[in-house]
């Protein structure tokens, strides 16, 4: 079972927008997949996210077998902020005594709330997702800026171990490359 959060800087985007992708996804990897719609900034700010991406993998958690699935092997998956939804789901599922997850799958995930990476600077204009826009999407779901320094909002200052095996990709031109890099790492 794949449980899937999309992408869309916790303000835009829904499971329609990523529906070819989730449906891809299950094709290849030959299993189920979740897609997750869960609540958007700024109507719902962080922690919110967060909260609905938990609750539905608990939800898929208890309900696996009554489905026919196997509730031994959930992953979690997403893109920019659904792999920073990924990230922070597999922190609360280890610091809240499950579900257990076998993997975490991340495209481009955003990891920290700060744009001091070299990334930041070499990629911050010109291409599709700019600091800029960053910063709109961080100013839209984050209560204040405060909250950026807490670990759910910020998964790559929490603690990274006993968390399960990762694939996280990076792409070259992107102001989030450095903090995707410096998860898995």
């Amino acid at each position: 079972i794949v449980v899937f959060f999309h992408g869309g800087g916790w303000v835009i985007m829904d499971v329609e927008t990523h529906d070819s992708l989730c449906r891809a996804l299950a094709n290849a990897a030959k299993c189920a997949v979740v897609s997750v719609d869960y609540r958007l900034a700024p109507e719902a700010k962080y922690p919110a996210a967060s909260e609905d991406c938990f609750a539905a993998t608990r939800w898929v958690a208890a309900n696996a077998s009554s489905l026919g699935l196997d509730v031994s092997r959930i992953a979690v998956a997403g893109d920019s902020a659904g792999g920073h939804l990924t990230a922070v789901i597999t922190q609360m599922a280890r610091d809240q005594g499950g579900p257990d997850l076998v993997y975490q799958v991340m495209h481009c995930p955003v990891t920290d709330y700060g744009y001091d990476t070299p990334s930041y600077g070499a990629n911050a204009d010109g291409y599709m997702l700019t600091r800029e826009s960053m910063e709109w999407f961080w100013n839209h779901y984050l209560p204040t800026p405060e909250h950026g320094a807490e670990t759910y909002a910020s998964p790559l200052r929490g603690d990274l171990s006993g968390l399960p095996p990762a694939l996280v990709q990076t792409a070259e031109f992107d102001p989030l490359r450095d903090e995707g890099k410096a998860y898995a790492d």
